[in-house]
């Protein structure tokens, strides 16, 4: 029996009830550490799988999500949507003559452009190689083109600078409305074909025209 009336035992109990509470709160505590490391590194996963590897845009694969969510929203809701086909003229150029790391430069310098172009709410992805794309809700045809003007219009005047060299960076951009029979897969190709059609009707009226894309 110890001074104030508490056995022994008892007041190993009491030694030992505490040593476990305090084990079991430092546990608790690495748990929730890990737990915390664990949410950041299923973030940055999600992250990665949306995510172009090169540019600061959505990758293809979060694209053609996105785009069937559209579809099937403007079906719905009769919501309207616009498709803007997106490609970096003359990279093969540009990769000969400065480089594959300028022409890395040159893409995510675009990129960059048409992030800072879109809203939030558009989609703005790179595809593969030299071509991007955007989807846009809530537009008509007009702001379709004016979307499109604004967009040509700072690709071809922000200059590229990598290093010494001024990089020629444009770009050839078509568009097309969602109809109500479309498909992620039509919509893509009507707005690539705009995309060549007007690639080509712009090196056919500059002067000495005909130069590789």
């Amino acid at each position: 029996m110890t001074e104030d009336g508490h056995s022994e035992s008892s007041s190993r109990e009491a030694g030992l009830s505490a040593a476990i509470i305090a084990e079991l709160k430092a546990e608790l505590a690495t748990l929730r550490g890990e737990v915390r490391m664990l949410r950041i590194a299923n973030a940055e996963l999600e992250r990665v799988a949306i995510r172009d590897t090169l540019t600061p845009l959505y990758n293809r694969r979060y694209f053609l999500t996105a785009l069937h969510e559209r579809i099937v929203r403007a079906r719905r809701y009769g919501a309207s949507a616009a498709v803007l086909f997106i490609d970096i003229n003359r990279m093969k150029h540009i990769n000969d003559l400065f480089g594959h790391s300028a022409g890395d430069f040159a893409l995510v310098h675009a990129a960059q452009l048409v992030r800072a172009h879109v809203r939030e709410t558009d989609v703005a992805a790179r595809l593969g190689g030299d071509e991007f794309a955007i989807i846009i809700e809530e537009v008509d045809a007009a702001l379709a083109t004016t979307k499109a003007e604004q967009l040509d219009h700072v690709l071809r005047t922000a200059q590229c600078r990598y290093g010494e060299a001024l990089l020629p960076v444009s770009a050839s951009i078509g568009w097309t409305m969602l109809m109500p029979n479309d498909t992620a897969e039509s919509l893509i190709e009507r707005a690539d074909a705009d995309m060549y059609a007007r690639k080509r009707a712009s090196y056919q009226a500059q002067a000495g025209g005909g130069q590789a894309a």
